[in-house]
């Protein structure tokens, strides 16, 4: 026998042998196959045990006079105008405001940013006649003024500064 839970076409084997549903020539021939197989003996035993525990559960029992206290607001909720139940419906969602808060949050948050993007930052304008693309300047520098710069620096700075060059 193929294994029904490596086989995906025979699951409903496994669903049949658990409800007790499935023929007993196939459970006896699943049996042996679950005895031989961990997966399935794994999967036979959790059903089994999910299956007690439920026949061991008992329900809450339902309250005196509910029957009654729901077919009268149904009553009432047939019997209401299309404007109340439009007003019923905005004044209380069906789902509670703690679990749209973040969202609306997010969503305001989304709004600022798209406003944002929207408003332009003027930008720099160049004056008409002038070449808005980047230039390079070249200057052409004396190479004696230059040397008397560089000297000057080199006067102005401490002698502490020239104790490491000679």
């Amino acid at each position: 026998m193929t294994c029904p839970i490596k086989n995906k076409q025979n699951n409903e084997i496994l669903l049949d042998y658990c409800s007790g549903t499935l023929e007993p020539g196939r459970a006896s021939e699943f049996e042996k196959h679950a005895a031989e197989c961990a997966e399935c003996g794994e999967f036979v035993a959790s059903q089994r045990a999910m299956s007690q525990m439920l026949d061991e559960w008992t329900p809450a029992e339902v309250s005196p006079g509910f029957d009654a206290r729901l077919y009268a607001r149904i009553a009432q909720e047939t019997a209401a105008s299309p404007w109340m139940k439009l007003w019923r419906s905005i004044a209380a969602p069906a789902v509670p405001f703690a679990f749209w808060k973040p969202a609306l949050i997010a969503a305001v948050a989304c709004a600022v940013l798209a406003v944002g993007f929207l408003i332009r930052v003027p930008s720099v304008r160049v004056p008409e006649g002038r070449d808005s693309s980047p230039q390079i300047r070249i200057e052409s520098v004396d190479a004696d003024q230059m040397e008397k710069t560089l000297e000057d620096l080199d006067m102005l700075t401490p002698q502490a500064a020239h104790g490491n060059r000679i």
